[in-house]
């Protein structure tokens, strides 16, 4: 049985805690998390052994997989990149009660929870993470270390970029071509038009209430 590491012991790692444990898929080591007042509490039976950095003093890396199921998608993709940099395998997670067709693409690192639909010739990016009952349509990308919140229905042939945070029971519309990179769409908003890239969108149908910084690059 493989061995992993969790980063992040809040409520969302420690239900990845228990879906990783579950059929003896992995032998969790324990947690890591830079909250300092955590560090040697115990999270569903497992230990949180210290910051991050305690990456850097495990030995045989190589035998180790570590999951980063934190929501922020800039930190989650820092810290993935951090981990590969060190020698551990990164892999992905899908809850065996998904129904994801076998034309679907992804890489490295994508989160799945229960539930999800995916239709043939979709792509999910490196890193990308999605929540539970999410339904996603036929050829549409889901570009890296963007995050798709529960219950969120995505249209068909459309393309969400980069780093883009998709809130709880929103629907982005088949007939749209892209939401931007770094977008924020709020929780049930309807997205019935392209979203330009580094903005948050909210309502019914969704409009622009607000800009954001530009990605820095280097993130990935």
């Amino acid at each position: 049985m493989d061995k992993a590491i969790i980063v992040g012991a809040g409520t969302y790692g420690e239900v990845y805690s228990e879906y990783i444990t579950e059929n003896l898929q992995y032998e969790l080591v324990g947690f890591v998390d830079d909250d300092s007042s955590k560090h040697g509490k115990i999270v569903n039976g497992y230990r949180v052994l210290g910051n991050v950095d305690y990456l850097k003093t495990v030995e045989n890396r190589n035998t180790i997989s570590v999951f980063v199921p934190i929501g922020n998608n800039d930190v989650r993709c820092r810290i993935l990149n951090f981990c590969r940099d060190l020698g551990f395998n990164t892999p992905g997670f899908i809850h065996k009660s998904c129904t994801i067709h076998n034309t679907v693409k992804m890489g490295q690192s994508v989160y799945i929870l229960p539930s999800t639909s995916i239709m043939p010739f979709a792509q999910l990016e490196d890193n990308v993470m999605i929540s539970m009952g999410v339904n996603i349509a036929h050829h549409t990308v889901i570009c890296n270390s963007s995050f798709v919140s529960q219950g969120a229905n995505i249209g068909a042939s459309l393309k969400i970029g980069a780093r883009s945070f998709i809130g709880i029971a929103s629907t982005i519309m088949t007939g749209i071509s892209e939401v931007g990179e770094n977008v924020t769409v709020g929780a049930g908003a309807v997205v019935i038009r392209d979203v330009p890239a580094n903005v948050v969108v909210a309502g019914i149908p969704a409009k622009i209430i607000k800009t954001k910084e530009p990605l820095i690059a280097s993130l990935g």
